[in-house]
């Protein structure tokens, strides 16, 4: 081989390195049980928060909210809704009635969901959780 030949080849096999370890991994969705089991008042009213605290949320990545049916449901709402336990304008129309409801994390940045059944919201079911790019 000649010294172009030898050249290209060291050319070829350095791009192939950089683009092998510079490349982005493969992305995969998680699916978070809410709660880490069941959508439902909880023993501690600050049960979903601390369990979003300590979980990390990517754009892509799902919330699944297991609940009986009939019992519970789930609405994404602004920031003073989450505060003041309403859902008077909330921002899925259909709010999900039907377990399990899988709520797609598609953008990054704050999201508050609420149980708007009775008072349970007031009762702890509500959390909010802080979703980052992938």
């Amino acid at each position: 081989m000649g010294t172009l030949g030898a050249a290209a080849m060291a050319a070829l096999m350095i791009a192939v390195v950089l683009l092998t370890v510079h490349a982005a991994p493969p992305t995969v969705a998680t699916d978070h049980v809410v709660g880490g089991s069941m959508w439902s008042i909880p023993l501690r009213d600050d049960l979903y928060l601390s369990w979003s605290y300590n979980t990390t949320f990517y754009a892509g990545d799902n919330l699944v909210f297991r609940f009986p049916i009939g019992f519970y449901d789930v609405v994404q709402v602004s920031r003073r809704e989450y505060e003041d336990c309403t859902a008077d304008d909330p921002y899925n129309i259909n709010n999900f009635r039907v377990p399990p409801a899988v709520v797609p994390l598609d953008y990054k940045g704050m999201r508050y969901y609420v149980c708007s059944v009775g008072n349970y919201c007031k009762l702890g079911m509500k959390f909010h959780v802080t979703i980052q790019p992938r």
